[in-house]
């Protein structure tokens, strides 16, 4: 009868663990942190607030560029899903962090944010290589 309660504990908590391991970003496993700035290279500036992105919208030129990111309210990254795989930029709460990239096939790609629930809730963009 005392092995019961037992049970039902050990049920919740392998429960608990499968349902912490979905909540991973939204990026897979191929992430990496984008490369120090380089210098001469266009900076972009992007401020995450409210789970959206201003600008939502942005263009740059092939090659190297900066990306300096602003989390105005609460934790968020810049995740930019690359040619290569994606590239996180990760800001705390009113923090701003800055990261340099590369594109060099021109298109367009989609930047996002990877904390669980800001993507679906719409934190995405559109960057275009030119």
């Amino acid at each position: 009868m005392r092995r019961r309660p037992v049970l039902v504990l050990l049920a919740a908590a392998a429960v608990a663990v499968v349902g912490l391991a979905a909540c991973g970003d939204d990026g897979g496993s191929d992430v990496s942190a984008p490369a120090e700035p380089v210098a001469g290279a266009p900076e972009f500036e992007v401020v995450g607030d409210a789970l959206e992105f201003e600008p939502s919208e942005f263009a740059v030129p092939a090659g190297d560029f900066t990306v300096t990111f602003t989390s105005a309210d609460i934790p968020h990254d810049f995740t930019l899903e690359g040619p290569d795989g994606d590239v996180r930029l990760d800001a705390g709460a009113g923090q701003t962090e800055s990261g340099g990239f590369a594109v060099d096939e021109p298109g367009e790609y989609t930047f996002y944010c990877s904390v669980p629930g800001h993507r679906s809730g719409g934190m995405e963009g559109t960057l275009t290589v030119e």
